[in-house]
């Protein structure tokens, strides 16, 4: 009879634990909008269409971080996907871009190297925020999805490097 009631409690937080995790996710996509640029306020709309020069502004949407709203663009500049943030007063946050492995710095390329071991690197962001260059790298070993975030001198950053699972997503930021 006692492991009857184990079980039942285990399942009940397998239970519990998914229906938080949905509505985790459930929050987020509430908290995303997808948006024209006509939506947005005329200093996001600057900055956007600076960012953007004459390529077509894929993807707008609007979110609330830390009860402050952002808006991404998501743009292709000659066959690159491209990305910036900006606040709502039109200050860019931060820009993102795909990158090759050869284009990153010599630091960046041996940390990657190492994180992939025998993998494949699937994909590498360039991130500037503030000035400071970052590389966010996801790679794929064994099956595994893994991503790192890794600083311009190579350190991958404490506490960044994260494990995903195929059943998670592919973790793609489209």
């Amino acid at each position: 009879m006692h492991l009857r009631s184990i079980v039942s409690g285990v399942a009940v937080f397998v239970l519990v634990s998914g229906l938080a995790a949905s509505a985790s996710a459930d929050e987020k996509a509430k908290s995303e909008k997808e948006l024209t640029i006509a939506d947005v306020p005329a200093a996001v709309q600057a900055a956007i269409k600076q960012f953007a020069g004459s390529n077509a502004i894929e993807k707008i949407t609007k979110e609330s971080e830390d009860n402050k709203v952002i808006y991404e663009a998501s743009v292709k500049i000659d066959g690159t996907k491209q990305a910036v943030e900006v606040s709502a007063d039109g200050t860019v946050l931060r820009t993102e871009k795909t990158v090759g492995l050869k284009d990153t710095p010599g630091a960046v390329q041996a940390a990657i190297k190492k994180l992939a071991g025998t993998g494949t690197v699937d994909e590498i962001v360039e991130e500037n925020a503030g000035g400071k260059k970052t590389y966010e790298a996801a790679v794929t070993i064994n099956g595994k999805k893994k991503e790192a975030d890794i600083a311009a001198d190579g350190t991958i950053q404490d506490g960044e490097e994260k494990d995903e699972h195929k059943a998670h997503g592919d973790g793609d930021k489209d």
